[in-house]
Order: structure tokens, then sequence, then C-alpha cells
């Protein structure tokens, strides 16, 4: 579950019933105390727009024959998207309250994403895209209801035509394209996978066909998302899918192997005992920490992205203001480099670095004695990245000394990160064994 999603634990059920009366009739009482029953799918309907309501301000009417989303779950990739589209502007050194532009492809009958990344970002706006005309007209509704006709448009969509369609059609950037698309190839795998299922499903199934089942299931659907990417390229930043199987996770990475694509990333979606997962790629120079785009240590390495960020274990580093202040000398003394500081996660100060060229290796050294002419403007950074001083921290001791962090945030060669990482390493262990930060 994504760190900031507040559902970790259920809800207090009296309390939202008495937030949203109509949740009442359909509390039940259970051996741990009070309850939905989720296998009920008029509660199901009630919890999901009792949620919405209390907690985000959101009115929905659901109609029925169409998948009622669990909020939790959905929030998850938003709160996701939220971390990735802050990475990318810290990157690019552009304001978090910029207009943000998304694609919701098959928004559905209550356009939920759209409708929580509004509740989430005030300066996200949405495209989303239906093809069902049930769906598509209670995602209308459900928008101007809710008071977002300048920040929600909802579209029809055709199976003919692509998957992208309004970035074909439209001269605007995207910052991401985002999607819950199909899992089933047919009725038959749909059924299947009920029966496979031990104890029975933990919900009631309230989707319609048209929702859950396309033609070679999601692996195909996502596929065909990659090859249009490929003709529409950096019309959009980042290109996102949630998967339901990991086996579908591997042949969309494979694929985006073939096709060259290498900036891409994976996360895990864990709600209860739902387990999902978003894949994105981008044909940008943005790149996302490894704590967004690489999930757990137990899961397959052989389909993760290369590593974007480094660590060095700082045994004889007293405390975080000491390595901090010997990483700040050293990146002062670094010729050519353009610093600023933001607010990391932990509260300490990280540094974001920009370089224009390699200053730091030998070579460079002995090439910048050769006397050179001044840039008439400011170049652009072929290296920016994230350091910081934290904390090592393990199951066993809890905190565990100190660690230099470097996150590739944007550029195209991966060996100028490396090298200035390995750098920056090896004089502050100098700084730090010689008993003191550099000055």
């Amino acid at each position: 579950m994504h760190p900031r999603n507040p559902y970790s634990n259920p809800p207090d059920f009296s309390a939202l019933a008495e937030a949203y009366p109509d949740l009442k009739p359909h509390i039940i009482s259970t051996q741990n105390g009070v309850a939905v029953d989720f296998t009920d799918e008029a509660s199901q309907r009630r919890l999901t727009e009792a949620i919405l309501s209390r907690d985000f301000g959101i009115s929905i009417e659901l109609p029925l024959g169409r998948l009622c989303p669990p909020v939790p779950n959905r929030l998850n990739y938003i709160l996701w998207l939220e971390d990735v589209i802050e990475a990318t502007s810290i990157a690019l050194d552009a304001s978090l309250s910029r207009v943000v532009r998304g694609l919701d492809v098959g928004t559905g009958a209550s356009a939920i994403y759209p409708l929580l990344g509004c509740a989430v970002r005030s300066n996200w706006v949405f495209t989303g895209t239906e093809i069902d005309e049930l769906s598509l007209q209670s995602a209308r509704r459900n928008v101007n209801v809710n008071g977002l006709e300048s920040k929600v448009s909802v579209v029809p969509a055709d199976p003919s035509e692509p998957i992208f369609l309004p970035l074909f059609q439209e001269d605007r950037f995207y910052d991401f394209t985002m999607c819950n698309p199909p899992f089933y190839s047919s009725r038959d795998e749909v059924l299947r996978s009920a029966e496979a299922k031990e104890f029975g499903p933990n919900a009631v199934c309230t989707g319609a066909d048209i929702e859950m089942i396309t033609p070679g299931g999601e692996a195909v659907f996502v596929g065909k998302m990659v090859e249009e990417s490929l003709k529409l390229r950096e019309k959009c930043r980042w290109y996102t899918s949630m998967l339901g199987k990991l086996s579908s996770v591997a042949f969309i990475i494979q694929l985006l192997r073939d096709n060259k694509i290498e900036n891409y990333a994976i996360s895990e979606l864990v709600q209860g005992r739902t387990r999902r997962w978003v894949v994105a790629w981008s044909f940008g120079d943005v790149h996302l920490p490894d704590s967004l785009c690489r999930f757990a240590k137990n899961g397959p390495q052989n389909i993760m992205p290369a590593r974007n960020s480094l660590h060095q274990s700082l045994p004889m580093a007293k405390s975080i203001a000491q390595g901090t202040t010997a990483v700040h000398n050293i990146l002062n003394s670094i010729a050519s480099l353009t610093t600023r500081s933001i607010l990391g996660p932990s509260g300490a100060t990280d540094t974001i670095v920009s370089a224009a060229v390699n200053t730091w290796s030998r070579a460079a050294r002995r090439k910048r004695q050769v006397p050179m002419e001044a840039e008439a403007h400011q170049p652009m950074p072929q290296l920016v990245c994230r350091v910081r001083i934290e904390n090592c921290h393990t199951r066993e001791r809890g905190v565990d000394g100190v660690q230099l962090m470097f996150d590739w945030m944007r550029g195209n060669d991966r060996g100028l990160f490396e090298s200035f990482a390995s750098h920056v390493e090896r004089r502050v262990m100098s700084v730090l064994c010689a008993g003191g930060p550099e000055t």
C-alpha cells in the first residue's frame, strides 16, 4: 500500500455510516465488530459512495451492471502518479503547481481516476475515454455533479481507433496516461479465475463483460499502447497502465526492451489481499528513483529496470550533519556545477545537482587547464541528480549508521551519472576517514 494511503486499516464503519446515512442499512455485526458485507453488491456501492463523500467531497452515482471501484485500491495508483509527477517536476526544475494533464483510458462509469486525481491535486486536468455508451454518460454525469467540467473531459472511444486517439488528435502535451485495462481475454477466463480462488472471491464482482474482457487480455491491450507510443513518443512524458497479472508485466517489459525502451518503471500496488502492478515508460530523459521504478526485493529481478539510485554506507560518519557538511563542501569545489536545495522526505535538506559537462574526472580536469571561450548562454544540463545523506535502516537494528544516496533524475548518459556518484563517494569517504568534513 502507498504510504500516504489512509486506508491501511479498515475504516470505522460506524463513523462512516454516521457521516453517510445511506450506508447504515448495510452495516453488519461480526465477531470482530461492525463491518460491511463485501459480497453484497449494494453494500459495496454504498461503501464506495460513503468513502468518496466523506473523505474527498466527491458525489457519484454508480449504474447497476458496471464496476464499483474500491477507493483504496484506486487511490494507490493516483498517489504513485503524484510521486512520479513530483519527481519529474524536480528533475525539470518545474513548478509543482503547474497544470498537469493526464489521459485516463477507459475511465469507466464512475470516472474514479479523474475525480480522485482532481481531489488530490487541484492543478491536475484529465481527458477520459470510454467505449461503452452507458458508462460514458454516467462518467459525464459524475464529472458534472462535482463541478469539474473545466478540468475533466470525457470523450467517446471506438475499438477500431487508436487507444491513445486524443494524443494523436490534439496538439498539446500530456504528462501521463493511465489505464485499468480489461484483465481477461474471454468469459471462460473470468470463470476460471473465480474458481481458482480457494476461499471464494473477497468481494462481489459488479463489472460488465465490456469492462473486464478484451481480445487477448490485458497484455495484448497494453501491448497496443506500447506500439502506439512508438509513434507518439514525447507527446506524453509517462505512459502508464495497471496490470493484474505478473505474467503480463513480464510480457510488456520484454516488448519495451525489444523496442529499445530502457527508461521504464514497475511499481507494485498492494491493498489487502489484492495485488496489482503499474508499468510506466518514457521516451524522455527524466528518470525515476528506485523507490518509484523498482518494487520489493523478493520480486523477479530479471524484469526490473537498471538502478537509478546508488548508495554508499558511511560507517565513519558520526552524524547526518557531519556527512552533509562534507558533501556540500565537495559539491561546491567541483567546477561548473549548479546546485539547489530542497526539503527531502525525511525532513533533511537534499541537494539537486546539475552539470552541463563532466568537470570532475581526471581527464576533464586536465582538459580544463586549457583556456576555453565562455558560453554565451546557459547550456542544457547533461546530468541532474539528487544527493542526500540519510540514516541507514535495518529490520534487526533500526537506524544503523549513515549512508550517501544518489538518484539519477535526468540525462541520457548513465555512465556520466555513475562517474559523478563514484567521484563524490571517493572524496566523501576520504574526508570522513581523515576525521572531518572537507574545508
